[in-house]
C-alpha cells in the first residue's frame, strides 16, 4: 500500500471508521478535487473506477464523514451541496 492510502486508512481508523474500498476512494476523491464536489460529481467520476458504486453508497459515507469532522457540506445558492475536506496529510 502506498504511503498517502496508508495514511488515509490510518485516519479513518483513527475515527473509528471502517476503511472500505469505496470509502477510501471517496475520500481520495475529496482530498484531489479541490472545487468541492457535488454528489454527482463523485458519483460520475467514481463509477468509471467502480462500476458497482451507487449514490446511497455516497450518500451514506459523506453523511458518515460529516459525522467524523473529516468533511464538511457547504450549501451553495440554487440548493447546491458540495462537500469540503476538512484535513490535508
Amino acid at each position: 500500500m502506498d504511503k498517502p492510502l496508508q495514511e488515509i486508512v490510518n485516519e479513518l481508523k483513527k475515527r473509528n471508521i471502517r476503511p472500505s474500498y469505496q470509502r477510501l476512494k471517496i475520500l481520495e476523491y475529496l482530498m484531489k478535487e479541490r472545487y468541492h464536489p457535488t454528489v454527482e460529481d463523485i458519483y460520475f467520476d467514481l463509477l468509471k473506477k467502480i462500476p458497482t458504486l451507487s449514490k446511497s453508497t455516497i450518500y451514506n459515507t459523506l453523511n458518515l464523514f460529516i459525522e467524523k469532522k473529516l468533511i464538511k457540506e457547504v450549501s451553495i445558492e440554487n440548493n447546491e451541496t458540495r462537500y469540503l475536506i476538512l484535513f490535508v496529510f
